[in-house]
C-alpha cells in the first residue's frame, strides 16, 4: 500500500536518515534538472550553427 505523503512529511523522513543516506538524498536532488534546464534541453536544436572545429567556434565568437 502506497502512502501520499506531502513535501513537509518527506522532509522529516530524510531527517530520520542516517547522515550517509541523507547525503545520497542531496546527491540525488543536486542533479535534478530545473524547469530552465528541461526547457532548454526541449529547444529546437536543427536551425542551430554547426562548427568542424573549436578554432571555427571561436572564430564566429569572436566576429
Amino acid at each position: 500500500m502506497l502512502e501520499i505523503m506531502n513535501a513537509a512529511q518527506i522532509i522529516e523522513e530524510i531527517q530520520r536518515l542516517p547522515e550517509e543516506e541523507r547525503g545520497k538524498v542531496v546527491d540525488f536532488v543536486r542533479h535534478q534538472p530545473n524547469a530552465e534546464t528541461i526547457a532548454a534541453m526541449e529547444e529546437p536544436i536543427d536551425d542551430l550553427p554547426r562548427f568542424s572545429s573549436v578554432d571555427a567556434l571561436f572564430e564566429e565568437l569572436n566576429s
